[in-house]
């Protein structure tokens, strides 16, 4: 195992100690706010997150355009076609939009591109499609969780006297499509704290808005408990690793509620072929149902997958279900398939002292799943990874950042050996004629190194400060579970204990240790440390990294740490 550098997050301890006299928190509790750089007027909210405290939709330039017009169709008796995408935030999003309209009488009709038949994105191809696939006239488009680059898609439309709605959560290109209403964060300055939505966050705004003009105007949404869709926001805004701050926050902490009562067939078929607990964390949608959601999509069509959120019997929900776990494990098998072979060709040239990006390509390898292999990779090495199958002459392929890293704006650099590049910061889809690898290669290498230093790229884990065991009271877990939801930007806690003593220690599988732990003032507390074999735990005196937990065993509650990192002081 490699040894990570530690470092402290919370440096300001001054602003640590005027948490603790204005708020009487624990002290740990001051750390992590600290570290987090939570501002002392936003902590009421960040602890909170109520509801009442979302911003109205209507800040958003061109809302009010884009929700008369989603009137204007229903009342019409017309047509509404949603174009969506085929990730678990573009597949949520659609499942969200058009449980909100249907429940106000909009004649919904949606479209998820095939990966591998129609490509990314809003295009002229997928629009045409699109309106095929509803055999009828459309003189309405919404597009979620993307079209914001999407200019001929548009101008196609209007060719077609279709009116387009774009909302969208991806940076926009040089040119904006014109379209009646761009729904985007992205493009408007004054919504800066907004421009962390995923799609699904975007769509939820757009449904807000819509219901709040039809009871303004008197013209329905009086029934529709906003509140209840708030499930398919958690499940996109966790999938696409958005932070989970601001507005996310609020929407995923009460999507998570929504999301544990299982009210809909496919969420509770989903939960059930995953193995799930009832009491499901965001870690849970990482890990467990949003691969389960994408796998169809990466394998196959994911249709599939919207067909499942959309259900109202459980019967075709346990169906869709298995369709859904048998492209998941065709997936998982693929992935590592690929993921051997890539790793593979890194190790016979990987120099960490002199690669800062690593690349790896192969014919034919499986589109549907190089963004999985290029992320894993980016966590074995800690360098931005690409991962490209070569088809007939072109290489199309995934790219994942680290740290702080923008590789969009680091490929626009490198643009000239690319026939097009998009995505996000930290995930990124390319193509490239063949022939034109190495030299992108190269040209990202020396581009990257421009950006970041050697220091950036060496492993470290981070914790919020070092406290004691006895600091681990009742109130630091009750204050705990208000903290919560973790995820992307809102790392669970993680402090420093020195000085601790091995009393009793046992293994846990083949690589896992569980036992109790001591410091000098006799205090014990139990611990569990993965991936730490029990003769790694065998010095005399320890200092660890570990976020304590409540430990649940029937009925009792038990304080332990989950020791993510540890040295021998002697």
């Amino acid at each position: 195992m490699a040894i990570k550098k530690w470092s402290l997050a919370c440096l300001n301890s001054e602003t640590v100690d005027n948490l603790v006299r204005k708020f009487a928190f624990p002290r740990p509790i001051a750390m992590y706010l600290a570290a987090r750089r939570i501002a002392e007027k936003d902590v009421d909210i960040f602890l909170n997150s109520r509801l009442s405290a979302l911003s109205d939709p209507y800040r958003f330039p061109g809302m009010e355009a884009a929700v008369k017009c989603l009137w204007d169709a229903i009342f019409e008796q017309s047509p509404i076609l949603i174009h969506g995408d085929y990730d678990t935030d573009g597949i949520t999003a659609t499942a969200l939009l058009a449980d909100v309209l249907r429940q106000n009488g909009g004649e919904v009709h949606t479209f998820i591109p095939h990966r591998f038949d129609d490509g990314y994105g809003f295009t002229p191809a997928s629009l045409h499609k699109a309106v095929e696939s509803i055999n009828k006239s459309c003189k309405l488009l919404i597009t979620v969780d993307c079209g914001i680059t999407s200019c001929d898609a548009v101008r196609e439309a209007n060719q077609m006297g279709i009116t387009t709605v774009v909302t969208d959560h991806h940076d926009p290109g040089p040119e904006l499509p014109d379209a009646l209403a761009l729904i985007n964060p992205k493009i408007h300055d004054e919504l800066a704290d907004l421009q962390i939505l995923a799609g699904a966050g975007v769509a939820f705004k757009l449904a807000h808005a819509f219901i709040k003009y039809g009871r303004e105007h008197q013209l329905g949404g009086f029934s529709t408990k906003l509140s209840e869709v708030l499930d398919f926001v958690a499940l996109g805004t966790i999938a696409d690793i958005v932070p989970l701050l601001g507005e996310n926050r609020i929407m995923v902490k009460s999507g998570m509620k929504i999301l544990r009562k299982q009210l809909r067939p496919g969420i509770r078929a989903l939960i059930e072929a995953a193995k799930l607990k009832a009491e499901l964390t965001p870690s849970d949608i990482t890990f467990k149902l949003a691969p389960r959601v994408n796998a169809v999509g990466r394998m196959y069509n994911a249709d599939i997958a919207l067909q499942l959120l959309e259900c109202d019997n459980i019967v075709e929900a346990y169906r869709f279900s298995a369709e859904l776990e048998k492209y998941n494990n065709i997936r998982q098998n693929k992935e590592q398939e690929i993921y051997l072979e890539a790793k593979r060709q890194i190790q016979e040239k990987f120099n960490p002292e002199r690669n800062y990006c690593i690349l790896a390509a192969g014919q034919n390898w499986h589109q549907g799943v190089i963004g999985i292999v290029a992320s894993r990779l980016a966590r074995d090495y800690n360098r931005p990874a690409i991962v490209l199958t070569i088809q007939d002459g072109k290489a199309y392929g995934s790219g994942r950042s680290v740290g702080s890293l923008n590789l969009v704006k680091t490929l626009a650099r490198s643009s000239g050996f690319l026939e097009r590049f998009g995505g996000h910061p930290m995930a990124v889809g390319i193509a490239l004629d063949s022939g034109n690898i190495e030299g992108f290669y190269a040209s990202l290498e020396a581009d990257i190194k421009t950006e970041i230093a050697a220091a950036d790229l060496t492993e470290h884990v981070s914790y919020d400060g070092e406290i004691e065991l006895e600091e681990l009271s009742g109130e630091f877990f009750d204050y705990l579970k208000r903290l919560s939801p973790f995820g992307h930007s809102n790392p669970k806690p993680v402090f420093r204990f020195n000085d601790l003593e091995l009393v009793k220690s046992y293994p846990v599988g083949e690589s896992h240790t569980r036992g109790i732990l001591c410091n000098r003032k006799h205090t014990q507390i139990d611990f569990i440390a993965f991936n730490f074999p029990p003769d790694k735990l065998n010095a005399a005196l320890l200092d660890v990294l570990a976020t304590p937990q409540m430990n649940t065993y029937g009925n009792t509650d038990k304080p332990q740490l989950h020791i993510v990192a540890l040295q021998a002081v002697y």
